[in-house]
């Protein structure tokens, strides 16, 4: 009895989420999807800031990093730049050592990715799956700094755009490219919306924002075009080229059928409200894979009215399943369906 309930169990599940790939849905990436190749997540950039910054903190600043600290022993990186208002000396400390970090481990992935072209790629291998079909482009929208959703359209062979121009100098696209034809051959495009910017992009004195590619250092003059978390990133947010990119995420939020989450800890006030009113309102699927699920997620998705969706997160020997039948969760035993690559080979 218990296997079959288990057997109908995944088939709804399996159904459910090829339903979800069948609709092109928009990809939203978080910092547990980058976690899987050694990008560091919140919690690590948190400490890492404590450690780095501390010794360079002046007198002037010293009672207010001190409180920040404090906070930050009790709450997570963003709610703790929430409620401590650091002087713009710091800020800049943080923004430029966040960089630094995250620079560096991005670095290393792609080190890693380049011994193992040979290797399935989870996000290369979904890119591919959803591009058989007659769509052309393919929206991904991420919170993160790093380069992985660009190394895996690399690896799929398709054309990417981050909202700049090709080339070693790349300046702003005010409109997204049009489609790349190769032999006469649409190519496929991914559209990455990178609501808090990326290592290779640097604002110049001018308030400008350039993507260098091939640089290896902070150049003089330019300060990194990150968002960071805490108050600031409202102010940084309605700047350009954020302005433009969050207005296209909204976009492609707006015109999709579902929606798909690698990682996404639902903490960021960019995304949330449009996915949250596409999920409450119109009912439109959502798929969540965690590693481990964060409480705002099981907020958003258990108590928040969304109606269409299946959350995935390991447990130990398998995963732990969430939707709106199964608001505690259901035990699947011996099956890894939080992880993208094992979900992919059941249901591809």
């Amino acid at each position: 009895m218990e296997e079959n309930l288990e057997k109908s169990l995944l088939e709804f599940i399996y159904k459910f989420v090829q339903d979800c790939f069948a609709t092109n849905p928009v990809i939203i990436l978080g910092s547990g999807h980058s976690a899987a190749y050694g990008i560091p997540g919140v919690q690590m950039l948190g400490e890492h800031l404590i450690d780095t910054v501390t010794p360079l903190i002046d007198k002037e600043n010293e009672t207010a990093w001190q409180k920040f600290r404090e906070v930050l022993k009790q709450k997570h990186l963003e709610a703790a730049l929430h409620e401590v208002q650091l002087g713009p000396q710091v800020t800049k400390l943080l923004i430029q050592t966040t960089w630094e970090f995250i620079y560096a481990a991005d670095k290393k992935a792609f080190s890693e990715i380049v011994k193992s072209l040979s290797e399935v790629f989870p996000l290369a291998r979904l890119y591919a799956h959803l591009f058989q079909s007659t769509h052309l482009r393919l929206s991904v929208i991420t919170t993160n700094y790093d380069h992985i959703a660009e190394y895996a359209a690399d690896l799929a062979g398709y054309a990417w755009t981050a909202g700049f121009d090709y080339g070693y100098i790349g300046q702003r696209c005010v409109k997204q490219p049009v489609t790349i034809y190769k032999n006469q051959t649409p190519f496929r495009m991914v559209d990455l919306w990178k609501v808090h910017g990326s290592i290779k992009w640097y604002r110049g004195s001018d308030g400008i924002v350039y993507n260098f590619p091939s640089l290896d250092i902070l150049p003089e003059g330019f300060t990194p075009a990150i968002v960071t978390p805490g108050i600031n990133k409202y102010k940084e947010t309605h700047e350009e080229p954020f302005r433009s990119i969050v207005a296209g995420a909204d976009l492609a939020l707006d015109l999709s059928n579902s929606f798909f989450c690698i990682g996404y800890g639902f903490n960021d006030d960019h995304i949330q409200p449009k996915l949250l009113e596409k999920c409450r309102r119109y009912n439109k699927n959502i798929v969540v894979l965690a590693k481990k699920l964060t409480d705002a997620a099981k907020k958003v998705l258990l108590d928040g009215g969304c109606k269409n969706f299946l959350a995935f997160e390991e447990m130990d020997g398998g995963t732990r399943m969430f939707n709106c039948e199964h608001c505690s969760g259901v035990e699947l035993k011996g099956i890894k369906l939080w992880a993208l690559g094992d979900l992919l080979d059941r249901v591809l």
